[in-house]
Formats: C-alpha cells, structure tokens, sequence
C-alpha cells in the first residue's frame, strides 16, 4: 500500500509533464493528453484531461504554477519548493513522504509545442502529448 502512495504521488508529481504546448508563452494548451511515465522500472500510462483553468495555473508565473501544483498534490504528502519557470521548463523541488520514508527530488519538464517531457532526480521520466479535445466519460 505505501508504495502505491509513492506512485500515486510521483504521478501527480510528473503531471507538470503532461500536456503542454509552448503556443505563444504559453507551456499548457488545454485538451486530452496522453503519455508514460517510468518509476522505478515500471511503466505506467497516463491520461489527462487538462481545463482551461489548470492550464492558466500553468502557464503563469513560478509563484501561480506552485499554486496550482499545490492544488493536485496535497502538501501532506509532499511539500514543495524552489518553483521556477524559464520559458519552456518548469523545475522545482519536491520532498514526499512514503509511509516512514522521506524522499527529496528534483523534477524538470520541458514543453515542446504538441508535447512534453521530464525527469526527476532520481530517475523517473515522463513524456506525454495533446491528441485533441477532452474525451466526455
């Protein structure tokens, strides 16, 4: 169960690196997007629907983007710091908790027009891509 969590949390972590497109100054267009994302040695699929208000959370400041990441990645689990925006990337620093271990990492992603990538510090990476508008359930 506790590694669960930690996946579960990576994979909010890695979010950053979902969906985004460097249209204008924007890094976030909203729509569906899909990827993978590796921990561990895992891969796991991801799917996103991102709404025009996440992707204004996004393609702000570094004060606005921690604001939003703060809003899908509860602080109990992981506490985040050393937000930075710097046209294409966004880098900052997250310290999670798993169960009674404690786990610092640093995760970079960077937005390519129709697709991103990223990477953390202790080796996780995620790609993902926009493939149209949000699917309806």
């Amino acid at each position: 169960m506790k590694t669960h969590r930690y996946v579960t949390s990576f994979l909010l972590l890695m979010f950053v690196g979902l969906g985004l497109s460097a249209q204008a100054a924007d890094r976030v267009r909203a729509g569906q997007w899909i990827g993978t994302t590796i921990v561990g040695g895992k891969t796991y699929p991801t799917s996103s629907c991102v709404s025009q208000s996440d992707a204004a959370g996004m393609n702000g400041d570094a004060e606005a983007i921690k604001a939003y990441l703060e809003t899908i990645i509860p602080p109990q689990i992981c506490q985040l710091s050393d937000v930075k925006a710097d046209g294409n990337q966004v880098v900052y620093t997250a310290s999670c908790s798993g169960g009674a271990m404690k786990t610092m990492k640093t995760v970079t992603t960077s937005y390519y027009g129709d697709h991103s990538e990223g990477s953390d510090s202790t080796g996780g990476k995620t790609e993902a891509k926009l493939v149209g508008p949000c699917k309806q359930p």
